[in-house]
């Protein structure tokens, strides 16, 4: 037969569960965290070494990526607004279709 636990037992054992389980976490949130200051100072050392010319060149091809992206979230935005206005529209619509009907 299995040996019943007391209650105070099963507390302490999910108390300490719970604790190795956050250290773990912490743990894993904290080298993902290093690694990624890492690789950003790596990046960062690798930029400053190359020359002005080639520092001009990545930094206008980083821009070019950037204005693409807002051009894109500025049409979503533009059709996002647009449908609002419709909505509203046939909102307006159909109250004033209601206000004729009473």
């Amino acid at each position: 037969m299995a040996h019943q636990w007391t209650k105070q037992q099963k507390i302490q054992r999910g108390i300490w569960a719970v604790a190795f389980s956050a250290c773990i976490f912490v743990g894993t949130i904290t080298g993902a965290q290093l690694k990624t200051d890492k690789e950003k100072e790596e990046a960062i050392t690798q930029f400053r070494a190359t020359t002005p010319a080639d520092q001009i060149a990545a930094l206008e091809d980083q821009k070019h990526v950037l204005l693409g992206q807002r051009a894109t979230l500025q049409r979503k935005l533009d059709a996002f607004h647009e449908r609002v206005k419709e909505r509203e529209e046939e909102k307006a619509k159909w109250a004033e279709r209601a206000a004729r009907n009473k």
